[in-house]
């Protein structure tokens, strides 16, 4: 019951720090129940990580168009996953380590994120590579609306699981 309470209330700041409405008293307890809510979602992933680093660490299974502006040419793809720190996606080749291709991102309210990436991982599975890249230069304003978004999405997942 105490987890129940917990998202209640955390929900209830969200929404508050979604419209910009918090006094300073409400913006600590959002920040402070934001970091508790990164760290169970991590928890629940079987990762162990504290403060920011969990907030960047904790991946969303998440379908967002995507483009990425590669030496050949344009890739228009879907994300498999993101997080607060970069994404991953099916490539139809192998990205050039050394490549920082610009994108950008659709988040679910219509809002575009947009800048470089770095490839930090990649595998093939069949005849399809999947990447993972990382964001390298995306304004305060663009993060602070994805971590918006991937809250809003890990309430509506952790909502559908209480019903």
């Amino acid at each position: 019951m105490i987890e129940n309470q917990f998202i209640t209330e955390f929900r209830t700041l969200h929404e508050k720090a979604r419209q910009g409405q918090l006094d300073e008293a409400e913006r600590q307890s959002y920040l402070g129940a934001r970091e508790q809510f990164a760290k169970t979602l991590l928890k629940a992933q079987g990762l162990m990580l504290e403060g920011p680093e969990a907030r960047r660490h904790y991946r969303v299974a998440l379908s967002l168009p995507v483009e990425l502006q590669m030496n050949y040419g344009n890739v228009w793809t879907k994300t498999l996953d993101i997080s607060y720190g970069g994404f991953s996606v099916i490539m139809p080749h192998p990205v050039d380590q050394a490549e920082r291709p610009d994108v950008v991102l659709q988040l679910m309210d219509g809002s575009t994120l947009a800048g470089r990436v770095r490839v930090v991982s990649q595998f093939q599975k069949h005849e399809k590579h999947r990447a993972s890249f990382n964001f390298l230069d995306l304004t305060q304003r663009e993060l602070d609306l994805l971590e918006i978004a991937l809250i809003d999405f890990a309430l509506e997942r952790v909502n559908s699981t209480q019903q």
